[in-house]
């Protein structure tokens, strides 16, 4: 079971891009907090949201794992909402997240919780032929130029 958070879907959405995501991770899943946010950007005006919510499945937190949620949210400060939602999830249901964001990382790394970010699902789309070299390559350059995000590592999956 896979968690999306909502960066890494709105980098593949601004990239036309969500069907990669959703071949790769057929059970994506969102949190009722990443819902929340991707419903105040489809608010404010960006349609790339419609892509997202077509592609994910919203997963509802037991009691337990919103008492884990609130007592996660409370103690880490560097943490948003979706970010603990989606850690909750991933410890409870024993799922990846699909994350983007260096904190989250961090804090998974020393939790013990299995993620994925963006290089790493850059290589999955080229290991499972997803994409071929020059789709891929493309990709990565709309990403960069959509979202404003540099990918530092782009020659090395691209070469590997």
């Amino acid at each position: 079971m896979f968690f999306a958070d909502t960066d890494i879907l709105s980098v593949f959405a601004k990239a036309d891009a969500v069907t990669y995501l959703k071949q790769l991770f057929a059970d994506m899943k969102i949190s009722p907090t990443v819902y929340e946010e991707l419903m105040r950007a489809k608010r404010a005006g960006y349609s790339f949201v419609d892509a997202i919510l077509d592609a994910v499945e919203i997963v509802l937190l037991s009691d337990e794992e919103f008492r884990d949620y609130r007592s996660l949210l409370e103690s880490v400060n560097n943490l948003h909402e979706g970010e603990c939602q989606l850690i909750v999830l991933c410890k409870s249901r024993d799922g990846i997240l699909l994350t983007k964001d260096a904190p989250v990382k961090r804090y998974c790394n020393r939790n013990n919780i299995n993620y994925l970010d963006l290089e790493e699902i850059f290589r999955s789309l080229k290991r499972r032929n997803v994409l071929q070299y020059n789709e891929l390559k493309k990709l990565i350059a709309d990403i960069e130029e959509k979202d404003w995000t540099i990918i530092r590592s782009k020659e090395d999956i691209l070469g590997d």
